[in-house]
């Protein structure tokens, strides 16, 4: 049977990793020719980030500038990271700087940017990065955090539990809202989850996000 085909919710963490490393086999990592400026450029209509310039009026002009001078900075800051724990520190440090930025320009609280919001952008920047034939870090790819949406999240609706080793309990939604993620301890529990999957699966933990991509296009 094709798991890709039809799976909604992998039932246990062992079938995830399988399912996971079963992909890994086959995969290789998409390259594009793009450099930092043209992906902070490209990323404000890009599909996947489009909905945070939808936040307001203006939305994507803001979100322009901050990326347009941001994401240089992080793709030469990545050059410089030697362990998970510096990457760390960059991704927070990027997604805290967007909310920074966009706080500055925008005061009606219902346009404002939430915390998994900021979190989901810089990381899919990070993804974009690693993609790029002239950003790219082959160490980096190693740190790189998923993204965390729908199609990342509702893989593990059914073994979330088993994927994190604290006494947190996260249920996670069969339709997962944009605000999911409200806290920066919730993103690091979850992250921390994807991270054991991945190593189970002995594969880098980004490998996770396109495994998840190829399962919402079959």
């Amino acid at each position: 049977m094709n798991m890709a085909s039809c799976i909604d919710a992998f039932p246990s963490a062992d079938e995830a990793m399988s399912g996971l490393s079963e992909f890994a086999r086959t995969f290789d990592f998409p390259r594009i020719r793009l450099g930092a400026e043209d992906i902070a450029r490209e990323s404000v209509y890009d599909a996947m980030t489009k909905s945070i310039a939808r936040k307001c009026r203006g939305g994507a002009e803001i979100y322009g500038r901050w990326a347009s001078d941001a994401v240089p900075r992080m793709a030469k800051s990545a050059r410089y990271v030697i362990n998970q724990d510096q990457f760390d520190i960059l991704v927070r440090r990027s997604a805290l700087d967007l909310l920074r930025f966009w706080c500055a320009d925008i005061s009606d609280c219902h346009a404002r940017l939430s915390l998994g919001a900021a979190f989901r952008a810089v990381d899919l920047l990070f993804m974009s990065l690693n993609e790029s034939e002239t950003c790219r870090s082959g160490l980096v790819q190693n740190f790189l955090h998923v993204p965390l949406e729908g199609a990342t999240l509702r893989p593990l609706r059914l073994c979330i539990d088993e994927l994190i080793d604290r006494d947190y309990a996260i249920e996670i939604p069969t339709t997962v809202p944009s605000g999911f993620v409200a806290t920066e301890e919730q993103y690091t529990l979850l992250q921390e989850a994807i991270f054991a999957l991945a190593e189970g699966a002995g594969v880098p933990p980004i490998t996770y996000a396109y495994f998840c991509a190829s399962l919402s296009s079959s």
